[in-house]
């Protein structure tokens, strides 16, 4: 991917050979002494000096050496230890090597690229997250490292069963890449931002998945369940309808659900004075019986709707049975209903409430 730098086992390089160094020449004299052959008596001030040839001389090779990557010793050893720490997986010698780096040597973006890839095989999501918004104001091609890496970590949460890290780590991939669908994350992360109560979030995620798959009757009763708890009846009913087909056993898992939308449907139907349409809806829920909360209001609402029909006898009835689905027999609702029986059959407001 395309602004990933390359980290020591991770990914394929073309590593960097070092320049075999020439054997400094060291005259006859210095090399006895350095290898401790030399059995004449030292002279005054011979042994300093020959140790201070001997300095030099191991400088010029190390500096040899490191001059076949462009790598100064003495400035990149902190970060020359986090790669190898890293590359044998000691994430947290890593971590603190790359900082020390960081604050010593100033490496750029590239050092706060390797923090923030330290931070995130930590799973330290936050912390990457900062570095790499800062890598990337600098050079917007770490945006690919920085995605990459957030991906891994979601996954690793999944596989971990911690919906909470998945969420975050798909999250902060998004703050990089705008619109980013990880196709096998998406069903789990639908479900997180189900549970955690945030249907909007999981709704796109769960139609993404039903586009691949219609014949999982948990995905699509799944699915039903968002878009009522956005207020999307029409759509979730259809759904609703959908399960009932794939999985007939379980209708009572989607009665409250249905009585609810019906419930909400039929208000929008006689706000638009769509009579009928609004009282096959009340129907429903009556059949249904569910939300049992709402069986009184209902029977009270289809009561008025028939009165407006001109359907005065009906309208009685439903009336009583207001009376009848109260728990406790008394109430405004209850109270309402008597009093528009006796109104309908005896008269005393002038069909105020329609035609009766």
């Amino acid at each position: 991917m395309a602004g990933q730098i390359a980290f020591p086992c991770e990914l394929e390089v073309e590593q960097c050979e070092m320049p075999k160094a020439k054997k400094p020449e060291v005259n006859s004299a210095v090399s006895l002494r350095l290898r401790g052959l030399d059995r004449q008596p030292p002279q005054p001030g011979a042994v300093s000096q020959s140790m201070r040839r001997a300095r030099r001389a191991l400088a010029g090779i190390l500096l040899a050496l490191a001059g076949g990557c462009g790598i100064d010793p003495g400035e990149e050893t902190a970060r020359l230890r986090g790669d190898g720490a890293f590359a044998r997986g000691e994430y947290e010698e890593a971590l603190a090597e790359y900082r020390l780096s960081l604050l010593r040597e100033n490496p750029g973006a590239d050092g706060m690229v390797r923090v923030a890839h330290a931070y995130a095989a930590l799973g330290r999501v936050d912390d990457a997250r900062s570095l790499y918004e800062r890598a990337v104001r600098e050079d917007a091609v770490h945006a690919g490292q920085a995605v990459a890496d957030f991906i891994a970590v979601a996954k690793r949460a999944h596989a971990n069963g911690d919906a909470y890290g998945l969420a975050s780590a798909v999250e902060a991939a998004s703050a990089f890449q705008p619109g980013l669908v990880v196709e096998d994350l998406a069903l789990p992360l639908a479900r997180h931002y189900t549970a955690a109560g945030e249907p909007v979030r999981a709704l796109p995620l769960y139609l993404m998945v039903l586009g691949a798959t219609r014949d999982d009757p948990d995905l699509v009763l799944e699915t039903a369940r968002a878009h009522h708890e956005i207020g999307d009846c029409e759509r979730a009913l259809s759904l609703f309808e959908e399960f009932g087909d794939l999985a007939p056993r379980r209708a009572r898992e989607t009665r409250w659900h249905v009585g609810s939308c019906s419930f909400q449907l039929a208000g929008e139907r006689i706000a638009d004075d769509r009579l009928e349409e609004a009282l096959g809806h009340l129907d429903r829920l009556l059949r249904l019986q569910e939300p049992k909360t709402l069986v009184p209001r209902t029977h009270h609402q289809r009561a008025q709707l028939l009165e407006r029909l001109g359907e005065c006898g009906a309208a009685v009835e439903a009336y009583r049975r207001v009376v009848q689905a109260s728990a406790s027999g008394s109430g405004p609702l209850v109270e309402s209903a008597r009093a528009r029986i006796d109104e309908i059959r005896f008269g005393g407001r002038d069909g105020a409430e329609g035609t009766c």
